[in-house]
Protein backbone atom coordinates (compact mmCIF):
# COMPACT_ATOMS: atom_id res chain seq x y z
CA UNK A 1 0.00 0.00 0.00
CA UNK A 2 1.47 3.25 -0.59
CA UNK A 3 2.95 5.35 2.05
CA UNK A 4 2.75 8.86 2.46
CA UNK A 5 1.10 9.88 -1.02
CA UNK A 6 -2.05 10.80 -2.09
CA UNK A 7 -4.20 7.67 -2.96
CA UNK A 8 -7.39 7.18 -4.94
CA UNK A 9 -9.07 3.20 -4.23
CA UNK A 10 -11.35 2.48 -7.22
CA UNK A 11 -13.40 -0.67 -5.78
CA UNK A 12 -15.75 -2.65 -7.86
CA UNK A 13 -19.52 -2.17 -6.09
CA UNK A 14 -22.22 -4.82 -5.42
CA UNK A 15 -23.57 -4.15 -1.80
CA UNK A 16 -24.58 -0.38 -1.22
CA UNK A 17 -22.99 1.33 1.61
CA UNK A 18 -21.63 -1.76 3.07
CA UNK A 19 -18.77 -2.09 0.05
CA UNK A 20 -17.32 1.24 1.78
CA UNK A 21 -17.20 0.11 5.14
CA UNK A 22 -15.00 -2.77 4.17
CA UNK A 23 -12.71 -1.29 2.15
CA UNK A 24 -11.85 1.80 5.01
CA UNK A 25 -11.82 -0.75 7.44
CA UNK A 26 -8.85 -2.74 5.91
CA UNK A 27 -6.52 0.52 5.27
CA UNK A 28 -4.86 2.82 7.59
CA UNK A 29 -5.55 5.68 5.16
CA UNK A 30 -7.86 9.04 6.09
CA UNK A 31 -10.53 8.14 3.52
CA UNK A 32 -13.16 10.94 1.68
CA UNK A 33 -16.08 8.58 -0.21
CA UNK A 34 -17.51 10.14 -3.26
CA UNK A 35 -21.27 9.69 -3.08
CA UNK A 36 -24.53 9.39 -5.26
CA UNK A 37 -25.84 12.92 -4.97
CA UNK A 38 -29.03 12.20 -5.28
CA UNK A 39 -28.89 11.04 -1.14
CA UNK A 40 -28.17 14.82 -0.60
CA UNK A 41 -30.90 17.21 -0.13
CA UNK A 42 -31.96 17.25 3.27
CA UNK A 43 -30.00 19.81 4.78
CA UNK A 44 -29.66 17.72 8.16
CA UNK A 45 -28.67 14.40 6.60
CA UNK A 46 -25.91 16.55 4.02
CA UNK A 47 -24.42 17.88 7.34
CA UNK A 48 -24.49 13.97 8.43
CA UNK A 49 -23.27 12.98 5.27
CA UNK A 50 -20.22 15.37 5.19
CA UNK A 51 -18.91 14.63 9.15
CA UNK A 52 -18.73 11.10 7.62
CA UNK A 53 -15.88 12.34 4.95
CA UNK A 54 -18.76 11.69 2.21
CA UNK A 55 -18.79 14.50 -1.07
CA UNK A 56 -21.59 14.36 -3.04
CA UNK A 57 -20.76 13.83 -7.12
CA UNK A 58 -23.48 14.81 -9.80
CA UNK A 59 -24.36 12.35 -12.86
CA UNK A 60 -25.88 13.50 -16.17
CA UNK A 61 -29.25 11.82 -14.59
CA UNK A 62 -29.43 14.15 -12.05
CA UNK A 63 -29.47 16.78 -14.41
CA UNK A 64 -27.23 19.04 -17.03
CA UNK A 65 -27.36 21.66 -14.38
CA UNK A 66 -26.20 20.28 -11.71
CA UNK A 67 -22.79 18.80 -13.35
CA UNK A 68 -21.33 22.66 -12.69
CA UNK A 69 -21.42 21.53 -8.87
CA UNK A 70 -18.93 19.06 -9.69
CA UNK A 71 -16.16 21.62 -10.37
CA UNK A 72 -16.19 22.40 -6.63
CA UNK A 73 -16.81 18.99 -5.39
CA UNK A 74 -13.27 18.54 -7.46
CA UNK A 75 -11.64 20.78 -6.23
CA UNK A 76 -12.31 19.69 -2.76
CA UNK A 77 -10.95 16.32 -3.90
CA UNK A 78 -7.66 17.69 -5.11
CA UNK A 79 -7.05 19.84 -1.56
CA UNK A 80 -7.51 16.40 0.42
CA UNK A 81 -5.13 14.73 -2.18
CA UNK A 82 -2.78 17.26 -1.61
CA UNK A 83 -2.54 16.76 1.81
CA UNK A 84 -1.90 12.81 1.35
CA UNK A 85 -5.27 11.38 2.15
CA UNK A 86 -7.15 9.19 0.38
CA UNK A 87 -10.10 9.00 -1.89
CA UNK A 88 -12.60 6.17 -2.60
CA UNK A 89 -14.42 5.78 -6.32
CA UNK A 90 -16.96 3.60 -7.66
CA UNK A 91 -16.41 4.26 -11.04
CA UNK A 92 -18.96 1.34 -12.18
CA UNK A 93 -21.06 4.54 -10.74
CA UNK A 94 -23.56 2.34 -9.50
CA UNK A 95 -24.18 -0.73 -7.00
CA UNK A 96 -25.25 -4.10 -9.14
CA UNK A 97 -25.15 -7.84 -6.90
CA UNK A 98 -23.59 -9.90 -10.17
CA UNK A 99 -19.96 -11.14 -10.10
CA UNK A 100 -18.50 -8.95 -12.84
CA UNK A 101 -16.82 -5.70 -13.32
CA UNK A 102 -18.69 -3.05 -15.17
CA UNK A 103 -18.03 -0.60 -17.63
CA UNK A 104 -15.76 2.54 -15.47
CA UNK A 105 -17.16 5.81 -15.73
CA UNK A 106 -14.28 8.58 -16.60
CA UNK A 107 -15.31 10.78 -13.80
CA UNK A 108 -12.36 9.27 -11.44
CA UNK A 109 -9.14 10.08 -14.67
CA UNK A 110 -10.96 13.81 -14.46
CA UNK A 111 -9.71 14.06 -10.75
CA UNK A 112 -6.64 12.38 -10.99
CA UNK A 113 -5.36 14.34 -13.72
CA UNK A 114 -7.00 17.72 -12.41
CA UNK A 115 -5.36 17.18 -8.82
CA UNK A 116 -1.90 16.41 -10.62
CA UNK A 117 -2.40 19.57 -13.36
CA UNK A 118 -3.14 21.99 -10.78
CA UNK A 119 -0.17 20.77 -8.56
CA UNK A 120 2.20 20.71 -11.68
CA UNK A 121 2.36 16.70 -11.50
CA UNK A 122 4.34 17.11 -7.96
CA UNK A 123 1.47 15.02 -6.57
CA UNK A 124 2.77 11.46 -7.54
CA UNK A 125 -1.15 10.63 -6.62
CA UNK A 126 -1.25 6.69 -7.06
CA UNK A 127 -4.68 4.94 -8.34
CA UNK A 128 -5.40 1.19 -5.73
CA UNK A 129 -8.05 -0.88 -7.67
CA UNK A 130 -10.01 -3.00 -4.92
CA UNK A 131 -11.66 -6.14 -5.52
CA UNK A 132 -14.41 -7.05 -2.98
CA UNK A 133 -16.12 -10.60 -3.27
CA UNK A 134 -19.24 -11.14 -1.27
CA UNK A 135 -19.51 -15.07 0.14
CA UNK A 136 -23.30 -14.01 -0.15
CA UNK A 137 -24.33 -10.49 -0.45
CA UNK A 138 -27.21 -10.83 1.43
CA UNK A 139 -27.40 -13.49 4.23
CA UNK A 140 -25.10 -12.36 7.33
CA UNK A 141 -21.77 -13.63 8.90
CA UNK A 142 -20.95 -14.98 5.74
CA UNK A 143 -17.44 -14.49 4.45
CA UNK A 144 -15.97 -11.06 2.47
CA UNK A 145 -12.84 -10.45 0.75
CA UNK A 146 -10.88 -7.47 0.17
CA UNK A 147 -8.54 -7.81 -2.53
CA UNK A 148 -5.74 -4.91 -3.00
CA UNK A 149 -4.12 -4.25 -6.42
CA UNK A 150 -0.76 -2.87 -7.50
CA UNK A 151 -1.19 0.67 -7.69
CA UNK A 152 -1.37 2.83 -10.98
CA UNK A 153 1.35 5.89 -10.66
CA UNK A 154 -0.53 9.04 -12.53
CA UNK A 155 2.96 10.33 -13.69
CA UNK A 156 3.08 7.35 -16.18
CA UNK A 157 0.82 9.03 -17.82
CA UNK A 158 1.44 12.52 -17.55
CA UNK A 159 3.15 12.75 -21.32
CA UNK A 160 0.10 10.69 -22.81
CA UNK A 161 -2.00 13.30 -21.17
CA UNK A 162 -0.78 16.53 -22.56
CA UNK A 163 -0.39 15.27 -25.84
CA UNK A 164 -4.02 13.45 -26.06
CA UNK A 165 -6.37 14.18 -23.11
CA UNK A 166 -8.96 11.80 -23.89
CA UNK A 167 -6.93 9.01 -24.79
CA UNK A 168 -4.95 9.40 -21.37
CA UNK A 169 -8.26 8.80 -19.64
CA UNK A 170 -9.53 6.15 -21.65
CA UNK A 171 -6.14 4.34 -21.20
CA UNK A 172 -6.51 4.35 -17.46
CA UNK A 173 -9.73 3.66 -17.22
CA UNK A 174 -9.03 0.45 -19.03
CA UNK A 175 -5.83 -0.61 -17.23
CA UNK A 176 -7.84 -0.10 -13.66
CA UNK A 177 -10.34 -2.29 -15.08
CA UNK A 178 -7.97 -4.60 -16.13
CA UNK A 179 -6.98 -4.44 -12.70
CA UNK A 180 -9.99 -4.85 -11.19
CA UNK A 181 -11.03 -7.78 -13.50
CA UNK A 182 -8.06 -9.78 -11.56
CA UNK A 183 -9.30 -9.06 -7.65
CA UNK A 184 -12.46 -10.73 -7.83
CA UNK A 185 -14.65 -12.66 -10.35
CA UNK A 186 -15.36 -11.34 -13.30
CA UNK A 187 -18.04 -12.90 -15.20
CA UNK A 188 -17.04 -12.26 -18.47
CA UNK A 189 -20.33 -13.06 -20.35
CA UNK A 190 -23.55 -10.90 -19.54
CA UNK A 191 -26.43 -12.49 -22.28
CA UNK A 192 -24.84 -15.41 -20.49
CA UNK A 193 -24.45 -14.76 -16.76
CA UNK A 194 -26.93 -17.45 -15.50
CA UNK A 195 -24.42 -20.71 -16.77
CA UNK A 196 -21.83 -18.85 -14.73
CA UNK A 197 -23.88 -18.16 -11.61
CA UNK A 198 -25.00 -21.65 -11.57
CA UNK A 199 -21.84 -23.41 -12.03
CA UNK A 200 -19.41 -20.93 -9.62
CA UNK A 201 -21.88 -19.47 -6.98
CA UNK A 202 -24.61 -22.24 -6.59
CA UNK A 203 -22.74 -25.06 -6.71
CA UNK A 204 -20.17 -24.05 -5.01
CA UNK A 205 -20.22 -25.74 -1.28
CA UNK A 206 -16.98 -23.87 -0.18
CA UNK A 207 -17.83 -19.92 -0.07
CA UNK A 208 -13.99 -19.65 0.36
CA UNK A 209 -13.25 -21.10 -2.76
CA UNK A 210 -15.67 -18.26 -4.00
CA UNK A 211 -13.54 -15.31 -3.01
CA UNK A 212 -10.59 -16.80 -4.42
CA UNK A 213 -10.32 -14.65 -7.79
CA UNK A 214 -7.19 -16.90 -9.69
CA UNK A 215 -9.29 -19.88 -9.25
CA UNK A 216 -13.07 -18.64 -9.80
CA UNK A 217 -11.65 -16.21 -13.15
CA UNK A 218 -9.96 -19.32 -13.90
CA UNK A 219 -12.82 -21.23 -13.24
CA UNK A 220 -14.79 -19.09 -15.85
CA UNK A 221 -12.60 -19.50 -18.69
CA UNK A 222 -12.88 -22.73 -18.77
CA UNK A 223 -16.62 -22.42 -19.06
CA UNK A 224 -16.44 -20.00 -21.51
CA UNK A 225 -14.96 -22.66 -23.72
CA UNK A 226 -17.84 -25.14 -23.26
CA UNK A 227 -20.58 -21.96 -24.17
CA UNK A 228 -23.96 -23.46 -25.82
CA UNK A 229 -27.25 -22.49 -26.11
CA UNK A 230 -28.48 -25.30 -24.41
CA UNK A 231 -26.44 -25.19 -21.60
CA UNK A 232 -27.78 -21.29 -20.78
CA UNK A 233 -31.02 -22.08 -21.55
CA UNK A 234 -31.29 -25.12 -19.27
CA UNK A 235 -29.12 -23.23 -16.44
CA UNK A 236 -31.91 -19.73 -16.97
CA UNK A 237 -34.58 -23.03 -16.02
CA UNK A 238 -32.90 -24.45 -13.08
CA UNK A 239 -32.44 -20.82 -11.62
CA UNK A 240 -35.93 -19.42 -12.25
CA UNK A 241 -38.04 -22.72 -11.04
CA UNK A 242 -35.87 -22.77 -7.88
CA UNK A 243 -37.20 -18.82 -7.48
CA UNK A 244 -40.39 -19.62 -8.24
CA UNK A 245 -40.27 -22.15 -4.95
CA UNK A 246 -38.59 -19.01 -3.04
CA UNK A 247 -35.26 -20.98 -2.60
CA UNK A 248 -31.78 -21.07 -3.92
CA UNK A 249 -29.95 -23.66 -6.12
CA UNK A 250 -27.16 -23.35 -2.90
CA UNK A 251 -30.01 -24.03 -1.02
CA UNK A 252 -31.11 -27.05 -2.46
CA UNK A 253 -27.93 -28.55 -2.95
CA UNK A 254 -25.88 -27.74 0.48
CA UNK A 255 -29.20 -28.21 3.25
CA UNK A 256 -28.19 -26.92 6.44
CA UNK A 257 -26.54 -29.66 8.39
CA UNK A 258 -27.22 -30.15 12.59
CA UNK A 259 -23.74 -31.20 14.50
CA UNK A 260 -22.50 -31.85 17.51
CA UNK A 261 -21.90 -28.09 17.79
CA UNK A 262 -25.24 -27.28 17.01
CA UNK A 263 -27.36 -29.66 19.56
CA UNK A 264 -24.64 -28.16 22.78
CA UNK A 265 -25.54 -24.72 21.42
CA UNK A 266 -29.18 -25.20 20.86
CA UNK A 267 -30.13 -23.55 24.39
CA UNK A 268 -27.98 -20.82 23.55
CA UNK A 269 -29.82 -20.92 19.48
CA UNK A 270 -33.20 -20.72 21.14
CA UNK A 271 -32.72 -17.74 23.78
CA UNK A 272 -31.05 -15.68 21.57
CA UNK A 273 -33.77 -15.95 18.68
CA UNK A 274 -36.57 -15.31 21.18
CA UNK A 275 -34.64 -12.58 22.74
CA UNK A 276 -33.81 -10.67 19.00
CA UNK A 277 -37.24 -11.57 17.42
CA UNK A 278 -38.69 -7.94 17.43
CA UNK A 279 -35.45 -6.53 15.30
CA UNK A 280 -35.66 -9.25 13.20
CA UNK A 281 -39.45 -8.98 12.65
CA UNK A 282 -38.48 -5.14 12.37
CA UNK A 283 -35.64 -6.11 9.36
CA UNK A 284 -38.23 -8.33 7.25
CA UNK A 285 -40.51 -5.21 7.07
CA UNK A 286 -38.19 -2.77 6.26
CA UNK A 287 -36.71 -5.06 3.61
CA UNK A 288 -40.13 -5.87 2.12
CA UNK A 289 -41.91 -2.80 2.86
CA UNK A 290 -39.38 -0.60 1.40
CA UNK A 291 -36.84 -1.59 -0.12
CA UNK A 292 -36.91 -1.83 -3.89
CA UNK A 293 -33.27 -2.28 -4.54
CA UNK A 294 -31.78 -5.78 -2.94
CA UNK A 295 -28.27 -4.31 -2.84
CA UNK A 296 -29.15 -2.22 0.30
CA UNK A 297 -30.55 -5.33 2.22
CA UNK A 298 -27.10 -6.15 3.50
CA UNK A 299 -26.88 -2.15 4.48
CA UNK A 300 -30.10 -2.27 6.16
CA UNK A 301 -29.13 -5.20 8.29
CA UNK A 302 -25.91 -3.92 9.52
CA UNK A 303 -27.58 -0.99 10.39
CA UNK A 304 -30.41 -2.36 12.76
CA UNK A 305 -27.76 -4.32 13.99
CA UNK A 306 -26.21 -1.75 14.85
CA UNK A 307 -28.70 -0.96 17.26
CA UNK A 308 -29.29 -3.87 19.29
CA UNK A 309 -27.16 -3.03 22.20
CA UNK A 310 -29.77 0.05 22.57
CA UNK A 311 -33.18 -2.33 21.93
CA UNK A 312 -31.38 -4.90 25.28
CA UNK A 313 -31.15 -1.61 27.19
CA UNK A 314 -34.86 -1.05 26.64
CA UNK A 315 -35.66 -4.47 27.42
CA UNK A 316 -33.24 -4.36 31.28
CA UNK A 317 -35.03 -1.04 31.89
CA UNK A 318 -38.55 -2.83 31.42
CA UNK A 319 -36.76 -5.23 33.28
CA UNK A 320 -35.77 -3.08 35.93
CA UNK A 321 -38.84 -1.28 36.28
CA UNK A 322 -40.65 -4.56 36.75
CA UNK A 323 -38.56 -5.28 39.97
CA UNK A 324 -35.69 -7.11 38.49
CA UNK A 325 -32.36 -6.93 41.15
CA UNK A 326 -29.61 -5.57 39.18
CA UNK A 327 -27.29 -9.02 38.68
CA UNK A 328 -30.01 -10.48 37.10
CA UNK A 329 -30.38 -7.42 34.47
CA UNK A 330 -26.64 -7.33 34.30
CA UNK A 331 -26.57 -10.68 33.15
CA UNK A 332 -29.22 -10.31 30.50
CA UNK A 333 -27.41 -7.78 28.61
CA UNK A 334 -23.79 -9.69 28.56
CA UNK A 335 -25.77 -13.08 27.73
CA UNK A 336 -27.69 -10.91 25.00
CA UNK A 337 -24.66 -9.49 23.68
CA UNK A 338 -22.97 -12.72 23.71
CA UNK A 339 -25.54 -14.64 21.95
CA UNK A 340 -26.41 -12.08 19.53
CA UNK A 341 -24.14 -13.52 16.77
CA UNK A 342 -25.81 -17.04 16.92
CA UNK A 343 -28.92 -16.06 15.34
CA UNK A 344 -28.38 -16.60 12.21
CA UNK A 345 -27.19 -19.83 12.53
CA UNK A 346 -30.03 -20.84 14.87
CA UNK A 347 -32.19 -19.40 12.05
CA UNK A 348 -31.07 -21.25 9.60
CA UNK A 349 -31.37 -24.29 11.14
CA UNK A 350 -35.00 -23.46 12.86
CA UNK A 351 -36.01 -22.82 8.85
CA UNK A 352 -34.20 -25.22 7.03
CA UNK A 353 -35.83 -27.98 8.82
CA UNK A 354 -39.22 -26.42 9.43
CA UNK A 355 -39.89 -24.74 6.16
CA UNK A 356 -37.08 -25.61 3.51
CA UNK A 357 -37.21 -29.44 3.66
CA UNK A 358 -40.61 -29.24 1.66
CA UNK A 359 -39.49 -27.26 -0.74
CA UNK A 360 -36.46 -28.78 -1.29
CA UNK A 361 -38.56 -32.17 -2.04
CA UNK A 362 -40.82 -30.32 -4.03
CA UNK A 363 -38.57 -29.40 -6.83
CA UNK A 364 -36.06 -32.41 -6.31
CA UNK A 365 -39.40 -34.90 -7.04
CA UNK A 366 -39.57 -32.74 -10.45
CA UNK A 367 -38.02 -35.29 -12.25
CA UNK A 368 -36.99 -32.39 -15.14
CA UNK A 369 -35.44 -30.50 -12.65
CA UNK A 370 -33.85 -33.24 -10.68
CA UNK A 371 -32.10 -34.45 -13.87
CA UNK A 372 -30.80 -31.10 -14.85
CA UNK A 373 -29.49 -30.39 -11.65
CA UNK A 374 -27.43 -33.93 -11.51
CA UNK A 375 -26.40 -33.33 -14.84
CA UNK A 376 -24.72 -29.70 -14.02
CA UNK A 377 -23.52 -30.96 -10.64
CA UNK A 378 -21.32 -33.95 -13.03
CA UNK A 379 -20.45 -31.44 -15.67
CA UNK A 380 -19.27 -28.52 -13.09
CA UNK A 381 -16.98 -31.65 -11.20
CA UNK A 382 -15.86 -32.96 -14.36
CA UNK A 383 -14.65 -29.70 -15.59
CA UNK A 384 -13.20 -28.02 -12.64
CA UNK A 385 -12.03 -31.54 -11.04
CA UNK A 386 -9.45 -31.78 -14.29
CA UNK A 387 -8.83 -28.08 -14.19
CA UNK A 388 -7.43 -28.70 -10.10
CA UNK A 389 -6.15 -31.65 -10.93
Amino acid sequence: MPENKPVMFIGNHQNSFLDALHIVNNTRHFVHFLTRAEAYGNPLLDRFFYSLNMLPVYRARDGFGTIKRNEQIFEDCYERLAEDDALLVFAEASHVMERRIRPLSKGFTRIVFGAEEKYNWDLDLQIVPVGISYGNHRKSRTPVRIEFGEAVPALQYKEQYRNDEREAAHQLKMEVADRLKNLTLHIPNKKHYALYQLMLDELESNRQELLDPELVNRRAKTISNQLNGPLVEESEFLLEKANQHDITVQDLTNPVSVGLKDVVLSPLYAFSMINNVLPYQLVRWLVNSYLEDEAFEASVKFLVGLMLPFYYLVIALILFIAGLEMPWIAGYILGSLATAPLFVRGKDLLVSKLFSKKKRSTLLDNEKFDEELEKFKSLRSQLFGQQED
